[in-house]
């Protein structure tokens, strides 16, 4: 099979771009990759034919040569507006990452972004159009606090002749905006690399590189800060326990400046920020944390790769009870839920697994467990080729973006 593979690739510093080439190394064994990417990109396939077709939009009408045709499509709009484009002019199969488009459709030029409104949402709400903008800070909608309420997901239902998520909840989701054809729940795939860094000798070295004592509660959270990732409750919860745990809280990942907010509840000299990291770093630092925090409300639909690299680590963690998060079997996280009580029951769990070393190591075995049963790459593989040869012949028409019609 030869397949064309549009997605955003290393070194693009976005957590897609890492799934999409730990994906592509677990097929080539059985599939022939063309990978689509804007520059710059690599391969990750040795040898692997990198095509920049932003650079040479012709390079889509070569598309009816191949037998599949894969879009990894994720909320990014500075890595995912090309492959949006490249989408509508040839529909394929989809591998949704968001169930929440928002950001994606926003940052499209300002007529994209209010024709994708109004195929969506139609010309009666319009009113709503230039509310957004009116109720985003400093008028940019980029900013726009409540994205959850516009998905932007008509074009690519009314589109893709099939979906993969990677979760139940985006699945139904899926189904009840009216999507009827084909939907194939893959979860995310367990990086190799994942474990690589469990040996003592990299651990020990990297929790002393942090400045952690003996004795000392590595506690971590990986990946974009947003304000879904809850800090105001992790901040709160941590600032009660300064007299009972011996912790550090080390945040790794870009977004909004967070050392104000980190001053104000008293927590400067327990919080460590990283920023951004490669992957080989970011393994490094996975595996010296003790538990990891990955909260997460309100949800886009989005699946948590460094929530999948953590339990296949084997680490303890706790997450909201709230979307793909509770699909998580119960024994292999601990899931707190939402509302008033979400800073009380943080803070318990907090202290129940940072004194208690048996407890995270049992918590470890049975997240190690689910990955290895679930998001192997080699089961990963096998189910995205099923799809892949099933629906070999389903992209091989152009279709203008305009002519969609009947959507979800």
């Amino acid at each position: 099979m030869k397949l064309a593979y549009f997605a955003p690739l290393p070194p693009k510093r976005t957590g897609v771009a890492d799934y999409a080439a730990h994906l592509a190394r677990a097929l080539a064994p059985h599939v022939a990759i063309d990978f689509f990417d804007s520059a710059p990109g690599a391969a990750p396939i040795p040898g692997g034919r990198l095509i920049d077709y932003v650079a040479r939009p012709e390079a889509i009408l070569d598309l009816p040569d191949y037998d599949a045709v894969l879009y990894q499509l994720g909320n990014n709009p500075e890595f995912h507006a090309a492959i949006f484009a490249a989408f509508q002019a040839y529909p394929g199969p989809v591998v949704l990452h968001d169930a929440v488009l928002y950001f994606l459709i926003a940052g499209l030029p300002k007529g994209g972004m209010l024709r994708e409104f109004l195929y969506n949402h139609g010309p009666d709400r319009l009113s709503e159009f230039f509310a957004i903008e009116r109720d985003s800070p400093s008028h940019l909608v980029l900013r726009y606090p409540q994205p959850e309420r516009y998905k932007m997901l008509r074009r690519v239902l009314s589109l893709a002749p099939s979906l993969i998520v990677h979760s139940a909840t985006t699945a139904a989701l899926a189904r009840n905006l009216g999507y009827e054809r084909r939907i194939d729940v893959i979860p995310l795939l367990a990086y190799p690399t994942a474990a690589d860094a469990e040996s003592p000798d990299v651990i020990a070295p990297t929790r002393q590189a942090l400045g952690l004592s003996e004795g000392d509660v590595l506690l971590g959270s990986f990946g974009f800060i947003g304000r879904t990732k809850r800090f105001s409750t992790v901040f709160a919860a941590l600032a009660r326990l300064k007299e009972r745990l011996r912790f550090k809280l080390l945040i790794v990942g870009e977004g909004p400046d967070l050392t104000g907010e980190i001053a104000a509840h008293g927590l400067s000299d327990d919080v460590i920020l990283t920023g951004f990291v490669d992957e080989p770093q970011f393994g490094r630092l996975l595996r010296a944390v003790d538990v990891l925090v990955s909260l997460r409300y309100p949800s886009m639909g989005e699946t948590s790769a460094q929530q999948i690299q953590s339990m296949a680590c084997g680490l303890p963690s706790i997450v909201t009870d709230h979307g793909w998060f509770s699909e998580l079997p119960d024994n292999a996280v601990w899931k707190i839920g939402v509302g008033p009580e979400e800073e009380d029951s943080l803070t318990e769990a907090l202290l129940a697994l940072g004194q208690n070393r048996d407890r995270r190591v049992a918590m470890g075995r049975a997240a190690r467990a689910y990955i290895a049963a679930t998001c192997a790459p080699e089961i990963v593989a096998r189910r995205y080729l099923e799809v892949l040869g099933s629906s070999q012949h389903a992209a091989r028409t152009f279709y203008p973006a305009t002519t969609a019609t009947g959507a979800p």
